[in-house]
């Protein structure tokens, strides 16, 4: 007897065809029979697996050379399937993050793209993560999993064992069953068919949210527009900025072109050339000593725009890319993947948008410019919107209508707002087991923000801190399952993070504590950067167990007489500038 599972599935499949085929009753009639029998033979194998993977044989029964046969373990086993280009993966991977926070008992996740072309992307959105596997393929037929999810701007269930989710895990039974029912009442917005994207805009704009919030239709995971987002950064690719003389120099990154699963040169999102062509000479005349980094997946798909200084089309893997991306002073670029990527390293963008809503894509913090060449957006109101502007001019006149006078002025605003610090050392030698001490003794007001960083000793000084303090968030790579419910219920907030970036804004933390053990980490000057970036002015760093050469402290003022090699730790203050 099919299960609650397929009929909803079925009514989702049906309404489907029925929008796709509504010309040809024949034609849909005949491919709801051959998924009716695909998914019965599923079914029906999955069942006997689960079967046979259940049965315990008890010891009387089995001979003493004969395996006792069990299920390989106790886990919960969740897919979960991504589409999209990096940026709509950016987006499901901190939901992901979110929702692996909020399981409540042992489980393994398997994340894998539904576009092989689009896997290396996958990778460095979980880069650094130990919560989840990425697959490099789509999953055998013959696997079992006990949650099959798939992210298509919202999270759609695909498979759900009700009966052992409830048992396992509550909370993610619950999930499911929320997502189900916005499958079932808002067909509509969810299926194959792409225009479902344009009304789930719509949907997006009624409600006040944004696009980063869709996977998180119900609220469940907590997702907003200043969570936490994450995108690791590996020390090895660091040393691409030297290798292009970007280390110890300021630059802007720009970019013109999408995705390359679309393989367009001339997309209907693109700012066109001669645009950027007039800001480059504009941007140089006005800023001399600020280079101009053009980025790009390919010269297939991205034109070169002259004038710039360095152009990096096709010559970076990803990881590089998002290193470039994360130590530019700003990235300026159509609505595209590298404004999602910027976002997610803790950055901002000047962002372009025409034939897609800044309403929904635009992120708080970056400058969202929206041409006036036409009435409204219209993403996904044709099928070919990418390559063919909806009102039949060969330029989009969206995009060609923002001018590169506006967006010359969006870039004095960003580099004209920047803040220019200097540090110094307050103190030194500081026994370990006395910081909860040092930090009480310069302030007792309950509400500072204390942010402790990959600590050596877990969560033994957050602790020690709770006591006084209410606001403190601890960052870490390598948390068990049951670890964010044990902190929650301590007072404390815990975020999966990367030394490298950050998941935080700038000037946004009182204290930031940072004890390490591992003295052979590399490129220490840049997680330096990192935690005095994030540190309020007049806030306190405290570090113990580094190991810093003079010429990394060199762009501090700081030097390496200041960090004693016995543990100890030492006291950093940030001052602004000339305030």
């Amino acid at each position: 007897m099919p299960n609650d599972t397929f009929f909803r599935k079925l009514d989702v499949r049906v309404l489907g065809l029925k929008r796709k085929y509504f010309d040809s009753p024949v034609r849909s009639s005949v491919r709801m029979l051959l998924w009716s029998l695909r998914e019965f033979w599923r079914a029906l194998f999955r069942k006997v697996l689960s079967f046979m993977r259940s049965v315990k044989r008890q010891p009387v029964l089995t001979r003493e050379d004969e395996p006792v046969l069990t299920r390989e373990d106790d886990k919960l086993r969740i897919c979960i399937i991504f589409t999209g280009g990096i940026g709509d993966k950016l987006m499901y991977g901190l939901a992901v993050k979110e929702l692996a926070k909020r399981i409540d008992c042992e489980y393994l996740i398997e994340v894998v793209s539904d576009y092989a072309k689009t896997a290396p992307e996958l990778k460095l959105v979980f880069s650094g993560w130990d919560i989840l596997t990425v697959k490099e393929e789509q999953p055998a037929p013959n696997e079992i999993y006990d949650v099959v999810l798939r992210a298509d701007r919202v999270i759609l269930v695909l498979h759900c064992d009700h009966t052992r989710v409830a048992k396992k895990s509550p909370w993610l039974d619950f999930f499911c069953q929320e997502n189900e029912k916005f499958s079932r009442k808002y067909f509509h917005l969810v299926g194959e068919p792409m225009g479902v994207h344009a009304l789930l805009e719509q949907w997006v704009i009624l409600k006040s949210q944004k696009r980063i919030q869709q996977p998180d239709m119900h609220g469940l995971l907590g997702i907003g527009d200043k969570s936490h987002t994450l995108l690791c950064i590996k020390s090895e690719d660091l040393q691409f900025l030297e290798t292009l003389g970007l280390k110890n120099t300021q630059y802007i990154t720009i970019q013109r072109g999408i995705h390359h699963c679309h393989n367009l040169r001339n997309n209907t999102r693109s700012w066109p050339v001669r645009h950027y062509e007039e800001f480059v000479g504009s941007f140089r005349k006005t800023f001399p000593n600020v280079k101009i980094v053009q980025l790009g997946y390919s010269r297939e798909i991205c034109n070169s725009i002259a004038g710039v200084d360095i152009n990096l089309i096709g010559k970076t893997s990803l990881d590089q890319l998002a290193v470039v991306l994360k130590h530019s002073l700003f990235h300026l670029d159509g609505d595209a993947g590298m404004v999602h990527m910027k976002k997610f390293l803790n950055g901002r963008s000047i962002a372009m948008f025409g034939p897609t809503s800044a309403e929904v894509f635009g992120y708080t913090g970056n400058i969202n410019i929206t041409g006036n060449g036409c009435p409204s957006w219209c993403e996904w109101l044709t099928a070919d919107w990418n390559e063919k502007c909806l009102r039949g001019f060969d330029e989009a006149p969206c995009m060609a209508s923002i001018t590169p006078e506006v967006v010359m002025e969006a870039a004095k605003k960003i580099l004209g707002e920047r803040k220019k610090y200097s540090c110094a050392v307050a103190d030194r030698n500081i026994e370990k087991s006395k910081i909860a001490d040092y930090i009480l003794s310069r302030s007792t007001d309950p509400k500072i923000k204390i942010v402790d960083i990959f600590n050596e000793n877990g969560l033994t000084l957050a602790m020690e801190l709770r006591k006084n303090f209410d606001d403190i968030t601890v960052f870490g790579s390598n948390f068990k399952w049951n670890s964010f419910s044990k902190a929650q219920k301590d007072g404390l907030k815990l975020e999966y993070g990367c030394l490298y970036n950050i998941s935080m804004p700038d000037d946004s933390s009182d204290v930031v504590i940072w004890q390490n053990s591992n003295h052979s980490l590399a490129a220490t000057e840049y997680i330096l950067k990192e935690l005095l970036r994030i540190l309020k002015p007049e806030g306190i760093l405290i570090i113990s167990g580094a190991l810093f050469s003079e010429t990394e402290l060199e762009q501090f003022n700081l030097n390496s007489g200041s960090f004693s090699l016995n543990g100890k730790a030492t006291v950093i203050t940030k001052t602004l500038k000339n305030c």
